[in-house]
């Protein structure tokens, strides 16, 4: 009965070789398909392997990172000083005697973040001007200020500091 299937055996082998050969080559084309469009991406059009350009790229991040530590470190020296400047403004015009009009007298205040500054006030008069100067510290004056100057103060001391209209318009966000 064996005997019978040898000879089939010897043509479904070699049937079987020959499509096994033929599967070799088409899986050879692909491969060298395959390898033509790797060596492509790997060498891009201008022929820059695609580890140079992935190490120019994270070498541009570190150095966007670099910058961008510099610039919050700048940032914060800047807050610092700009917190002891002046920021806080009030203006009160009046007229400081009753017959002069035009408001030409004043009080300025200025605060720096702290409520602490100066507040300036000059008193127009039609023979003469006098101009003061008071120290505020922490919001009060250390001298007695007249109600144009407490008004100057408070108009100041409501006016928001640069923080604080950081901190709100970064809220709003």
């Amino acid at each position: 009965m064996l005997e019978a299937i040898y000879p089939w055996m010897s043509i479904i082998g070699a049937i079987l070789f020959i499509v096994l050969f033929l599967y070799c080559i088409l899986l050879n084309v692909k491969l060298v398909s395959l390898s033509k469009k790797y060596n492509y991406f790997m060498q891009g059009e201008k022929g820059i392997s695609l580890d140079r350009k992935l190490a120019v790229e994270v070498k541009e991040i570190r150095d966007t990172a670099e910058s961008l530590e510099s610039l919050f470190t700048t940032q914060k020296e800047l807050e610092k000083v700009q917190h002891s400047s002046f920021q806080k403004i009030g203006f009160v015009k009046y007229n400081a005697f009753e017959n002069i009009g035009n408001e030409l007298s004043f009080s300025l205040t200025l605060l720096d973040g702290e409520n602490n500054g100066l507040v300036i006030s000059s008193v127009y008069g039609r023979n003469e001007s006098r101009i003061f100067g008071k120290p505020i510290i922490e919001g009060k004056c250390t001298q007695s200020v007249s109600q144009e100057e407490m008004e100057s103060i408070e108009r100041a001391i409501r006016d928001k500091s640069n923080k604080e209209s950081l901190i709100t318009v970064s809220g709003m966000k």
